[in-house]
């Protein structure tokens, strides 16, 4: 036990990271089909928020129970928000571009 990889948030990551996947492809491809793009944004938002709280919450955990954190969790934040901002930016270049 000590000394083990904490990897109890995984599958949480994961389905954030399916949930931005799918708000960035909408925001990339199928933006001008349907016009919510101020909602997908807030939705990722969220989701970034929500994912660096749960990386916040895991070094708590694995610090107090002396276990090594996961570093796949770190890179899934970090993915996270470079998701979140080339959403942004691709809906600011199409709505220029309108």
């Amino acid at each position: 036990m000590l000394g083990e990889t904490f990897t109890l948030f995984r599958p949480i990551y994961y389905l954030i990271t399916i949930f931005l996947v799918c708000n960035f492809v909408y925001v990339v491809f199928l933006s001008n089909k349907i016009k919510a793009n101020s909602y997908i944004l807030f939705n990722s938002l969220f989701f970034v928020i929500i994912g660096a709280m749960l990386l916040f919450q895991q070094g708590i955990i694995v610090d107090e129970t002396n276990q090594s954190g996961d570093p796949v969790i770190f890179d899934l934040t970090i993915l996270f928000g470079v998701l979140f901002i080339a959403s942004f930016i691709f809906r600011n270049r199409k709505k220029r571009k309108v």
